[in-house]
């Protein structure tokens, strides 16, 4: 190597050097312009001559980078009580190169609500000052590597259905000057309550037809099926005064009020499984009327987590004197049948009143048909030779009797009709079937009978090979092709060919579906007989199938 190249590799060297000199790290603030040269330092040959070169400058800015750190990246809490907020701290990082702001949003397991507010002090705790400043969807512009405090605020509903239950809700924070830029935290909120589950179908009555003047039993149980104890638990009926009097009350925890109006019960705590029966003794006021409807209802009182709750229960059917109604199952129906079936629906017909009651059966259909109701004596959804046809009385006026039927029992019916001819394949009728009240007219209910008609729907194609004009002695075949493309079954179907004029028939030449028939009247469905000097070709295929596949027939004959 001479000295030529050993002085062009020491100024290689020095300008890697120089170039390394100005490198920067990784973080560089956006903005920052960068420079930079190379220099060279040689000498003569003999060392005697020192000189130092530079290049000239490059420069280029840094450009900014978004990027954004949500801390910490989980949290968990419990809740203690209905209707309240689980309040989360968080803490974002700009941890790009320049100033930035950030989008907020939140996805819940439980679909519940989130608002976000600005952490003014950097507690962690939601002043009211900070609430009354408002919630906030981003941040406030910050500068890169410096942080923004906020407290994410998630609203747990009202509801004892919610006890044990966990939400989870992802918190996302986006750059702004680079929305694909994004951080997620997830916080996990578990619901801590009291339950009582059964409030809304909690309350009943006895007996349900008082006669006027008559005590009645209100009886409500609720248990607390939570994880929280319910305090200062307390029952409150306002009697409706038109309809009762108050006769007595009682408590298996606590005491009832006596006989003032509102009553109530002062139960107070029932804790986690803990339950509670009250009970209120009312006579029905002796002015009533039959057929009053009469309606009680008590509210449950209870406070858990300092918020306070008052449930409603249900209110359970009672009527004063004779109540008619009436039920009719099922309300839906449907079937498809071909000409002359005969059809069956079963029903069932119910008393739902509070008296024995006369009740009948009518009907409409769209297609005018003719229905006949029997009763189902042996209940097997079938007509037998015991059932017994429904006839009507002397003063009905809605339909035929079904019986006189005591309070809540049933009788079965059948509704029976022969399918008249119908035209049309796929034809639909559709019967209202009700039962009505012999002795309220006003009481009745429908159940809905939709019936598909199936016909045979028949194609026939006859054709002969060879086509076009044929000399004397040429051997003609001819083909029939048949099909039932309807949705009703061809019964005893058969098929005639007679031997065309000037032509001969091929003894025993019939084929079905590429199968060979004899002409003897056997069991092979061809018999081919003579009727006034001509060869008579009879096909019998007994049922055709609904939807059935083609089939061919074959035979040959000879042009004389």
């Amino acid at each position: 190597m001479n000295r030529w190249n050993i002085v062009k590799i020491v100024v290689l060297l020095f300008a890697i050097a120089e170039l390394y000199q100005t490198a920067y790290a990784v973080g560089t603030p956006a903005g920052t312009v960068i420079q930079s040269r190379s220099q060279v330092i040689y000498t003569t040959a003999g060392g005697t001559v020192t000189d130092t070169i530079y290049s000239n400058y490059v420069s280029f800015t840094v450009a900014q980078v978004g990027a954004v750190n949500i801390t910490p990246s989980t949290q968990s809490s419990t809740t203690t009580g209905d209707s309240v907020f689980a309040e989360y701290p968080l803490t974002l990082t700009n941890s790009g190169n320049g100033s930035d702001y950030f989008l907020l949003s939140y996805t819940s397991s439980k679909g519940w609500s989130v608002l976000f507010y600005f952490d003014v002090n950097g507690d962690g705790i939601l002043q009211s000052g900070e609430l009354s400043g408002g919630s906030i969807t981003q941040s406030a512009s910050i500068a890169a590597d410096a942080t923004y405090k906020i407290i994410a605020r998630l609203f747990v509903p009202r509801g004892g259905s919610l006890n044990g239950q966990t939400d989870t809700t992802v918190i996302t924070a986006k750059s702004n000057y680079d929305t694909t830029k994004t951080n997620t935290a997830q916080v996990r909120t578990t619901v801590n309550t009291v339950n009582f589950a059964n409030i809304g179908t909690a309350l009943t009555i006895s007996p349900t037809n008082p006669s006027p003047g008559q005590n009645v039993v209100y009886t409500m149980t609720i248990t607390n099926t939570g994880s929280l104890p319910a305090t200062g638990v307390s029952f409150t009926d306002l009697v409706n005064t038109s309809l009762f009097t108050v006769v007595s009350g009682t408590t298996t925890q606590g005491t009832f009020n006596g006989s003032i109006v509102p009553a109530t019960w002062t139960v107070g705590t029932i804790n986690p499984g803990g339950s509670v029966t009250v009970t209120i003794t009312l006579q029905v006021l002796p002015s009533l009327p039959n057929g009053t409807v009469l309606s009680n209802q008590i509210n449950v009182n209870y406070t858990v987590g300092g918020n306070t709750f008052t449930v409603t229960s249900n209110n359970p059917y009672a009527a004063v004197g004779v109540v008619r109604n009436v039920q009719i199952s099922p309300t839906t129906l449907s079937s498809s049948n071909e000409v002359d079936d005969t059809l069956t629906y079963a029903l069932t017909v119910k008393n739902t009143g509070n008296a024995k009651d006369i009740l009948e059966m009518s009907y409409s259909s769209t297609k005018s048909l003719s229905w006949t109701f029997f009763k189902d004596v042996n209940a097997n959804g079938q007509l037998d030779g015991g059932d017994t046809q429904l006839t009507d009385s002397p003063g009905s006026t809605t339909g035929v009797d079904v019986d006189s039927v005591a309070a809540t029992d049933s009788v079965k019916i059948l509704a029976r009709l022969i399918v008249p001819a119908i035209t049309t394949d796929q034809d639909q009728d559709v019967t209202t079937f009700t039962v009505t009240s012999g002795a309220d007219n006003s009481k009745f209910q429908g159940a809905i009978a939709t019936t598909t008609f199936g016909i045979p729907v028949i194609s026939l194609v006859r054709t002969v090979t060879p086509s076009g004009n044929q000399p004397p002695g040429q051997e003609m075949t001819f083909q029939v092709t048949y099909q039932n493309n309807g949705h009703g079954k061809a019964y005893n179907f058969s098929i005639t060919e007679t031997e065309p004029d000037s032509m001969s028939y091929v003894a025993n030449s019939v084929t079905i579906n590429n199968v060979s028939k004899t002409d003897a009247a056997d069991s092979d469905e061809v018999t081919v007989t003579t009727v006034g000097g001509r060869k008579v070709i009879t096909i019998t295929l007994g049922t055709l199938n609904a939807q059935s596949a083609q089939g061919i027939i074959r035979y040959r004959a000879t042009i004389n």
